[in-house]
């Protein structure tokens, strides 16, 4: 989950710089308009999770993460330009700036919801320890996302669609690494708040 996290954090100024579709401010203020959505990422998912479930609203986020990073940052790294100039610039721009918005709001839960998702998991004794194991593995994937990305960035030539598809790839794994954890603390059911 994290190589999928900070990657389009750190990439979506540089793609949409490279891409020409913007202005460099307008590039640098998307950054902004992610953090915004984060920020209500963060504490909404804790009132939708006491409600659902911390799981099941941890869930929903991490595919809300998957399908916007496939349905709009995907074809917008796909149509960007090549050269100086082409017609997609504004769908280009369009996407991206949704992009930026709905997936701030989706992976802000990224952060927010672990700790509690990890609590379900232990009892309160044994958390600390839990809770460390969880962020010790985490930084693996804090410390090596960048760097893959950056490869990928590079073999594909400087276009963004390798990053993106790599994004992809770690929300599908993570969405799929918490369904496991929930069918095994919980069964199939998806009636089941947990």
């Amino acid at each position: 989950m994290e190589w999928g996290l900070f990657i389009p954090i750190t990439y979506t100024t540089s793609f949409a710089l490279s891409s020409k579709a913007v202005d460099a401010t307008f590039a640098y203020q998307l950054i902004a308009v992610l953090n915004a959505g984060s920020s209500v990422g963060r504490w909404a998912p804790g009132y939708v999770a006491d409600r659902l479930g911390r799981f099941n609203c941890m869930i929903g986020a991490l595919l809300l993460c998957f399908v916007t990073t496939l349905a709009l940052w995907l074809p917008a790294t796909l149509m960007a330009p090549v050269g100086e100039y082409s017609e997609n610039g504004g769908a280009v721009k369009g996407l991206t700036v949704a992009f930026a918005l709905v997936f701030g709001i989706a992976s802000g839960s990224n952060i927010s919801l672990v700790p509690v998702c990890v609590g379900q998991l232990c009892a309160m004794e044994e958390y600390g320890r839990y809770y460390g194991t969880c962020y010790t593995i985490v930084s693996f994937g804090t410390l090596t996302g960048i760097p893959i990305a950056g490869s990928l960035l590079q073999a594909a030539g400087d276009r963004y669609w390798g990053v993106a598809i790599f994004t992809i790839a770690t929300y599908a794994l993570a969405v799929a690494s918490f369904v496991c954890a929930r069918v095994l603390k919980v069964g199939w059911g998806l009636d089941k708040k947990f």
